[in-house]
């Protein structure tokens, strides 16, 4: 699976989607693009008139139509707007615009709505990286902050679904550490090994394979140097990291330093959420609707 594969492939579903502060610049040409190379609908959820700034874009006018426009009282009431749409019914799944993330994924986790499950939710990048061959998954780098085992159990659950569901039927997951053997002084290297004994059990045709450091995990000829008998080894197709600022510096790296396109989503809650960072590009922000597209 290419990353255009995945974004060409979430262009053709049709669904809607709810934005939850959307009176951003940023925000509203993601959205433009969508409408005008997807065949998904928006309802625009914000305090502030943005008749004007969409209508700069030019749309024709059924393009126009294709986007709901909900003005609302303040903050504290366009949240709770936009998660009641998708309760309701109206619209398949939330896009974060200009909010906190804690502040919108504790609305949806109210027990008024009916969009918890029994599992956790767990943060996914999917990273375009021009020197690596194919899409690249990494989990958790904006939500969990420093995950136990268990936790990383059901992240590493959710990142396997999560690429089984957009076309990857027999994904291979490393999970990270800064070493590939079992060191009780590195608790990263000791999950890894009793996560991956886990799945063993649990997805026997499960490849996945921990303690891994990065480089091994995507660079077959470091593994060789290394001495590291891997199977996955410069092919992986997701990773799981330590906790929340390994992944944070590992994600912004890639962005900034390799020049990588990224999709930003949370997994886990009955329905997809696009979750875009501020400093984001609209071209990512736009890639991350195509892809939660997929999810549904």
């Amino acid at each position: 699976m290419q990353f255009k594969d995945m974004i060409n492939k979430g262009k053709n579903i049709s669904a809607t989607i709810a934005v939850c502060k959307s009176n951003d610049e940023g925000v509203i040409k993601a959205v433009v693009k969508a409408v005008k190379n997807t065949n998904a609908n928006f309802i625009l959820f914000d305090e502030q008139p943005q008749d004007e700034l969409i209508r700069s874009f030019n749309l024709t006018h059924d393009e126009f139509n294709r986007i709901k426009i909900i003005q609302t009282e303040d903050e504290a009431h366009t949240i709770s707007e936009c998660v009641k749409s998708v309760d309701d019914g109206q619209a398949d799944l939330i896009m974060k615009g200009l909010v906190a993330t804690s502040t919108l994924l504790k609305e949806v986790l109210k027990d008024k709505y009916n969009l918890k499950t029994e599992s956790r939710m767990s943060h996914i990048a999917l990273f375009n990286v021009p020197e690596y061959h194919k899409m690249l998954a990494i989990s958790d780098v904006a939500m969990n902050i420093s995950p136990n085992k268990e936790q990383k159990i059901v992240i590493t659950r959710n990142l396997v679904a999560c690429l089984q569901k957009i076309g990857i039927d027999s994904p291979k997951v490393a999970i990270l550490s800064a070493i590939e053997s079992v060191n009780p002084k590195m608790q990263s290297s000791v999950d890894a090994n009793e996560i991956v004994s886990y799945f063993r059990k649990e997805m026997p045709k499960l490849e996945i394979e921990g303690p891994l450091a990065f480089d091994a995990a995507i660079n077959k000829r470091a593994s060789i140097i290394k001495n590291i008998d891997s199977n996955i080894s410069g092919n992986v197709d997701g990773v799981v990291v330590p906790q929340i600022e390994s992944g944070n510096i590992l994600y912004k790296s890639l962005i900034y330093l390799s020049k990588a396109d990224v999709a930003s989503v949370i997994i886990g809650a009955k329905i997809p959420i696009i979750l875009t960072s501020r400093s984001d590009s609209s071209r990512d922000k736009f890639h991350s609707i195509c892809s939660a597209l997929m999810l549904i």
